[in-house]
């Protein structure tokens, strides 16, 4: 099961969305996370939104994964949570 993600503007307008990929490697980058990580908090069954600070501090941990394990869609997450930052807008991760 694949997460969606949405790209959401302050008035909570979805500014653009994709998906994770194939092999649902940010869905699995998040089920290994720490226990008091944030990528820990994303749920492949539920939904998840993080606002701009939230944003800052999933910014630093996916910039910290290591460079084998940062794939496209993780690279995409971080760029995106940048443009989100700097919108004052949100990620949403939309489970199944």
């Amino acid at each position: 099961m694949s997460l969606g993600i949405r790209v959401l503007n302050r008035a909570l307008d979805v500014v653009t969305s994709f998906g994770d990929d194939e092999g649902d490697s940010f869905r699995d980058l998040c089920a290994r996370a720490p226990e008091n990580s944030l990528r820990r908090g994303i749920t492949p069954y539920d939904h998840t939104m993080f606002n701009t600070p939230q944003l800052e501090r999933l910014v630093v941990e996916l910039e910290n994964v290591p460079e084998a394990e940062k794939t496209p869609v993780v690279v995409r997450v971080i760029e995106e949570a940048h443009g989100a930052i700097r919108r004052s807008g949100y990620l949403y991760f939309v489970g199944d």
